[in-house]
């Protein structure tokens, strides 16, 4: 009767741990995308410190950004991941240390000193990229272990968050560090695309995104976030006349934010 007993639990438990695996990489995948967000807002805050006085206030923002990137990791850690998943998360934490470390020398750097170092751009896009690259390998595995694919919304949803706060990050960059450094040879990826080309593409998938969505109140949702892209957008086209990087921080901030939102986030 005992052994009974436990043959049924071990039964129930191995049930409940094979639900958890497939529920888990929906909030995993929910924390992936929020840490490719937070990674390019932290650029964008930075970027904005440097240039605008790096004030404390505009520090402590930078700050807040680095908090909700490891928040978001340390709950993708606790989630029960496949081997692989876990393996690919094991992986990012050396580009993680190397981009949080690089964030913070520059936070140090006073604004009244010289400009930053020459080689800066090369150093900070590499570390930006490199860090990317990682989160979206495990993005890669967590995907591999859904119960059924993503929709195309779904999958455009997954990735437009970042792609809205990367075009931030590079205008913001532009106007008061420098662009950026991205690889010619890899322009198939949104990294190293052209500031006005990434934005044309962004048009088209949240054009593409308004016929996809089958939830008329997500519908609604998107409609209303999109008089911020339409005014953010010229502005990306022409990103070497009349910057206006503060504008296009706040809208793009407030986009990624409402385009998260869409997923119940």
């Amino acid at each position: 009767m005992r052994r009974t007993y436990t043959n049924c639990l071990l039964s129930l438990a191995m049930v409940l741990f094979s639900s958890m695996l497939q529920a888990a990489p929906d909030v995993a995948l929910a924390q992936v995308q929020q840490a490719q967000v937070q990674v390019f807002r932290a650029s964008t805050d930075l970027f904005i410190h440097r240039g605008e006085g790096g004030h404390a206030e505009l520090a402590a923002k930078v700050q807040a950004d680095l908090g909700k990137l490891r928040e978001s990791l340390a709950t993708l850690q606790a989630q029960p991941l496949t081997d692989s998943a876990r393996l690919a998360m094991e992986q990012l934490q050396a580009p993680l240390t190397v981009f949080t470390t690089l964030v913070e020398q520059t936070l140090a750097y006073k604004p009244g000193e010289p400009d930053l170092p020459w080689e800066f751009n090369f150093q900070y896009s590499k570390a930006q990229r490199e860090l990317v690259a990682a989160l979206e390998t495990l993005e890669q595995q967590l995907l591999k272990g859904l119960a059924q694919p993503l929709s195309a919304a779904e999958q455009r949803l997954q990735s437009l968050p970042a792609k809205v706060q990367y075009l931030a990050a590079r205008y913001t960059a532009r106007a008061y560090v420098g662009d950026i450094e991205t690889l010619p040879e890899q322009q198939q990826h949104y990294l190293n695309q052209d500031i006005d080309v990434l934005a044309k593409q962004v048009d088209g998938e949240l054009l593409s995104l308004v016929g996809e969505l089958t939830d008329a109140q997500a519908q609604q949702r998107l409609q209303r976030a999109m008089p911020r892209w339409k005014f953010i957008y010229p502005r990306l086209l022409d990103y070497s006349e009349n910057l206006v990087p503060l504008i296009v921080e706040r809208h793009a901030a407030e986009l990624s934010d409402q385009l998260l939102r869409l997923q119940g986030q």
